[in-house]
């Protein structure tokens, strides 16, 4: 992740265990991806690009999609994993994450949007309270990881066991997206079979002032 101050415009993370996806299947994703990239900025000629605004645009809505493309298939090697660790499915596992994040949302003026912890990697949308705020994405991470690394080693009595996955996905969202992104978050665990009710799911946080919308939305 490069080293990105906290925005106000929310922020979709996802960050996994250590070990939860086979090495195989990540890396065959990453070649598509990179494929597809390079197959992008082939079909778009230096000489366009420079001459035709419309197809800078074009350039880049496509290779969102193709990250959004990327993403997907991400969240659903963790989702559809057979092996590696599990160890985040107990409800004091899930505490732990998602008190660790209050407590740094009161520490370093964040808003938290949402939170889903699954059995083996979180979700979870925030913004910085403030627009000049001083703290940084990678910062932010590194110190959650390391607090909750301990903790949950404490927990489970594992010493020096290694927790979390060194990298994660970080994503603005875009502008109008918010509701879609939040139901993708919140859903997370319907998608994966864990429940059939994300509302109750013990696992899903989400701001009160959000929780009127969100159920609405899955009536309509």
């Amino acid at each position: 992740m490069r080293a990105e101050k906290i925005p106000s415009t929310p922020v979709h993370i996802t960050y996994r265990l250590y070990g939860s996806i086979p090495n195989l299947p990540l890396q065959r994703l990453h070649d598509s991806h990179r494929l597809k990239l390079a197959q992008l900025k082939r079909s778009f000629s230096p000489h366009r690009l420079l001459e035709d605004p419309g197809a800078k645009r074009d350039l880049r809505t496509r290779t969102d999609d193709e990250a959004i493309r990327f993403y997907h298939g991400y969240d659903a090697l963790l989702d559809g994993a057979l092996v590696g660790p599990t160890f985040l499915a107990t409800s004091e596992a899930k505490n732990l994450i998602i008190e660790s994040w209050h407590t740094l949302a009161r520490l370093r003026g964040l808003h938290i949007h949402a939170i889903s912890v699954m059995s083996n990697h979180v979700h979870v949308i925030l913004a910085s309270k403030d627009d000049a705020s001083p703290f940084y994405l990678d910062a932010l991470l590194r110190d959650h990881k390391r607090f909750t690394g301990n903790q949950l080693n404490k927990l489970h009595r594992t010493p020096g066991r290694r927790v979390w996955a060194e990298k994660q996905y970080s994503r603005i969202v875009r502008r109008g997206k918010f509701g879609q992104v939040l139901w993708y978050v919140l859903n997370n665990p319907v998608k994966a079979g864990l429940t059939d009710d994300a509302v109750s799911w013990f696992g899903n946080w989400w701001a009160p002032e959000l929780r009127e919308g969100f159920i609405e939305s899955r009536v309509a």
